[in-house]
């Protein structure tokens, strides 16, 4: 699992993997709000493809780069 910045303990978000958490607040670890897996905004990749596929099916070419 990542500890980027997509866990909380509470309301506290939490970077840090060796983070320590009482046995009492185990119950309280989740996913951060922000973050993808729980509710936020979709991933950079996933955006991206998105992006492309919904270019694609408008009638582009799908490609990212421009071409002259």
């Amino acid at each position: 699992m990542s500890f980027l910045v997509s866990h909380r303990v509470g309301r506290q978000v939490v970077n840090i993997p060796s983070f320590m958490v009482r046995v009492d607040s185990q119950k309280h670890i989740d996913f951060s709000l922000t973050s993808p897996f729980g509710g936020g905004l979709p991933g950079r990749v996933k955006r991206k493809n998105a992006k492309a596929a919904a270019k694609k099916a408008s009638g582009g070419s799908g490609d990212e780069e421009d071409e002259d």
